[in-house]
């Protein structure tokens, strides 16, 4: 009797101390909670288990192919990513090597229920969270005084921290902010980018005979909204901000008023950072546990 008692305890804390798919989701649920999210979304658990004890997990940006196969070989039980696996829809799951967008997500699909892999997302309630990916953009650029951009929770904007110090006609300082160029070289080596897009330039503009001269004009009120966030541009506006830091930005978007402008600086270099803020809640709220960050999990844009 007295070895079957002293079992019992021993086999209740192993029960305690298990981790499920569940758990880790509540975790970045506290941060990011999943009613946050956009209508149109589809953030939380997309294949697998909620139940189902996780050993260790893999965390990415997106949930590729690629990801899924390298959850595989790294024995993983669980991937938490920023971006769902399923979004827009899937007519199929197959496992088979016709080469297609659709086809790619049904073998991801289909490779993680054969490996009993479970996936879970946090998209539009992170890019919301406060500490979250707004806020991440934010505070790489030195912004104060942050506030929430849009009416739908969407983008921060705040005041521009950085003095200018290029010099005018007079040979004076230009004062507080920056103009369009230095803007563009700051944001460049904050975010770390070799290249950007933006629509014209504050502070430029183009003469009759097709040179650039310098004209008025400084940002000293930035917003940012991270991934697809040229639908800002307008709660930019009517926030007061020179210029609008965001991605996915289209050809008609990049026709802008006088004295506001638009940086595209790329969807995946907007959202980067999502890995490591994943992976700090789960290590916050999980200490001893397995986390693994993708190697695989690059943009899927190619520059030449």
């Amino acid at each position: 009797m007295e070895g079957t008692s002293g079992a019992m305890p021993k086999e209740k804390a192993k029960t305690v101390n298990m981790v499920r798919a569940i758990d880790i989701a509540r975790a970045v649920e506290k941060f990011a909670p999943l009613s946050a999210q956009a209508e149109w979304d589809n953030s939380g658990f997309s294949v697998g288990d909620p139940q189902a004890a996780v050993h260790k997990v893999l965390i990415a940006l997106n949930c590729t192919l690629d990801v899924v196969e390298e959850a595989v070989e790294l024995n993983c039980d669980m991937i938490l990513t920023h971006h769902p696996l399923i979004f827009g829809g899937c007519r199929s799951v197959l496992y088979n090597n016709v080469c297609s967008s659709e086809s790619l997500q049904g073998r991801s699909i289909a490779t993680a229920i054969k490996n009993n892999i479970t996936i879970y997302s946090s998209h539009t309630p992170l890019d919301k969270a406060r500490g979250g990916l707004n806020d991440l953009m934010a505070k790489r650029l030195n912004l104060q005084n942050c506030k929430v951009l849009s009416p739908d929770g969407f983008g921060v904007v705040g005041t521009l921290k950085t003095v200018g110090t290029l010099k005018g006609n007079s040979g004076e300082k230009a004062g507080k902010g920056m103009n369009g160029e230095e803007f563009i070289k700051f944001v460049k080596k904050q975010f770390g980018l070799k290249y950007l897009r933006c629509s014209k330039p504050i502070g430029y503009s183009i003469a009759t005979d097709g040179r650039i001269a310098a004209a008025a004009g400084k940002i000293t009120k930035v917003a940012v909204s991270s991934g697809s966030g040229q639908g800002s541009a307008k709660d930019a506006i009517a926030a007061g901000a020179q210029v609008l830091v965001t991605a996915d930005v289209s050809h008609h978007n990049f026709y802008q008023p006088e004295g506001f402008m638009i940086l595209d600086i790329g969807h995946y270099e907007s959202e980067w950072e999502a890995v490591a803020l994943l992976e700090s809640i789960v290590k916050k709220n999980f200490s001893k546990f397995a986390v693994s960050l993708s190697k695989r999990d690059k943009s899927p844009i190619y520059h030449f």
